[in-house]
């Protein structure tokens, strides 16, 4: 479980998309995802409400 208050501390942050002109003729990923210190950063604003683990 992340911070019970972690959704006040941190600010959300948005992955990256690698910009149209670039990604245009091609299949692969373009989700520039987060670090790993943004991600865990992230993860902490979880407040553990079970809304994403909803059957």
């Amino acid at each position: 479980m992340g911070k019970v208050t972690g959704f006040l501390e941190y600010e959300r942050l948005d992955e990256g998309y690698e910009a149209p002109n670039k990604r245009i003729g091609h299949y692969r990923e373009f989700v520039i995802g987060l670090d790993n210190e943004a991600a865990h950063r992230q993860a902490a604003r979880c407040m553990d409400c079970r809304l994403c683990r909803a059957p």
